[in-house]
């Protein structure tokens, strides 16, 4: 191979080179929390010239890059062919070539989704809310990277926090108007900046991972079930995320969160309930029994009742029994972890496909 040969099998063309600079761009900006205006003023380059960058009409000069490098402690080789995904980086060298089935599966996920959640402002334990103020809604953008290797790299972006599912379905078609992928994540960092998270998709042989951060406060990973199907895309699915929680008290909460990438036409009492985290689940045969046998002792038998107990005293029994198994019901119930096993997933598939509001509908 001639070194011509060699040079053209690794760098794109000017097409692609700019595609790939500005997706990395705004890669960058999202992953350090600043804004193009930001990263313009410490390159010392017009705001004009860095909004054509990350829009891709033109490709930066040397000089561009180099400080960008020192700031940023970046590859310029790998700026310039391939996106800036750390995930992507990191891959074994066995998984650097991806066989076709693969990339078609994760080509499945790419697409917009319906994102629901529940509100983790309110102090543990003591969210008295309905289910329609406890609901919060998101929309979440799966996209492929343009990239000159042959390996997936697939990123997302997202914004959550919506307060009503009908302005959930307002943004998703605002942002769908887009169909270009950079001008999707343009247009959610421009119009959405207080709530969009931009992050990294993943694939395991078992689950698929949604990496993604908001600007400096916070971080969420979101693990989802793998499903293998021979539908063309994926439908969605119910797995859990690790994030901050919003409100007084930011500290670190694992939930459950839902995707769809229909509307659902489930109430918000359905979609509460199907969200709650290992909600309890009672079996109480030995208490009932022993509820009976003290209920037919104080009222029904005449040796026990007639033994001088006062209506006061059969009602503080029955309270204390009723209160030491309702105790003991939630201490086998608590909320030790969160687990979304394969009948979670599977029902709340089950329940897209059943109440899904399709477009065409």
């Amino acid at each position: 191979m001639t070194a011509s040969q060699k040079n053209n099998s690794t760098v794109p063309d000017n097409q692609d080179l700019e595609k790939i600079i500005s997706a990395n761009l705004k890669r960058l900006i999202a992953q350090n929390g600043i804004t193009q205006k930001d990263l313009a003023e410490q390159l010392g380059v017009a705001a004009a010239s860095m909004t054509d960058y990350c829009k891709g009409r033109r490709i930066p000069n040397v000089e561009f890059f180099v400080s960008l490098k020192n700031l940023y402690d970046i590859s310029i080789d790998d700026f310039l062919t391939k996106s800036i995904n750390p995930s992507t980086r990191a891959l074994p060298a066995r998984e650097t070539s991806i066989d076709s089935t693969l990339m078609a599966t994760y080509r499945k996920y790419c697409g917009c989704y319906y994102v629901y959640y529940l509100d983790t402002g309110k102090y543990k334990g003591r969210d008295t809310q309905p289910p329609k103020d406890s609901v919060l809604y998101g929309v979440l953008y799966i996209y492929e990277n343009p990239s000159s290797l042959d390996v997936p790299e697939f990123s997302c972006a997202a914004v959550l926090g919506i307060k009503d599912r009908e302005n959930a379905i307002l943004i998703r078609k605002t942002i769908e108007d887009f169909r270009d992928s950079s001008e999707i994540v343009e247009q959610i960092g421009n119009k959405y900046p207080n709530t969009a998270y931009y992050g990294d998709f993943e694939l395991s042989p078992e689950h698929a991972f949604i990496s993604m951060r908001h600007a400096g406060t916070d971080r969420a990973l979101l693990i989802f079930h793998r499903v293998d199907s021979n539908k063309a895309d994926y439908t969605g699915g119910i797995g859990t995320v690790n994030s901050i929680s919003k409100g007084r008290e930011r500290a670190p909460v694992v939930q459950f969160m839902g995707i769809s990438r229909y509307p659902l036409s489930m109430s918000i009492e359905e979609i509460h309930h199907s969200l709650l985290l290992n909600y309890p689940d009672i079996k109480i045969e030995s208490e009932t029994e022993e509820m009976i046998r003290n209920f037919k002792a104080l009222y029904v038998d005449s040796e026990t009742s007639d033994q001088g107990f006062s209506e006061y005293q059969k009602s503080v029994v029955v309270r204390s029994t009723l209160e030491r198994f309702i105790r003991k019901s939630l201490e086998r119930n608590m909320f030790r972890y969160g687990k979304v096993s394969e009948r979670d997933d599977d029902e709340w598939y089950h329940a897209i496909k059943v109440t899904s509001v399709t477009d065409n509908e």
